[in-house]
């Protein structure tokens, strides 16, 4: 009866996972996880100064489908000065 036992113990134990597999399962986890980590840390962030964060209309030429007047033309848009500014024609569409 004993030996009986044992013998089906030991079969279940061979097919089992073996201790070899289960150490490289765990050093493959842990190495995805150290790759993961090393690629947030390594890799190059943006920012704001990489991107511009300068005016690119400033002072440049504007064009304006209309004006609502002579006080307030299309360049006031871009002139950087925020006490003036364009007006269009009281219709739609219009763009600057």
């Amino acid at each position: 009866m004993r030996t009986q036992l044992r013998r089906q113990l030991l079969r279940r134990v061979r097919l089992g996972r073996s201790p070899g597999r289960a150490v490289t399962a765990v050093l493959a986890s842990a190495a995805l996880v150290l790759t993961g980590l090393l690629a947030a840390t390594v890799a190059p962030r943006a920012s704001a100064a990489t991107c511009g964060t300068a005016d690119a209309a400033l002072n440049r030429p504007a064009t304006a489908s209309s004006v609502e007047n002579a006080s307030y033309p299309a360049s006031s848009a871009v002139d950087g000065n925020t006490a003036t500014r364009w007006s269009s024609a009281f219709s739609d569409p219009q763009w600057l």
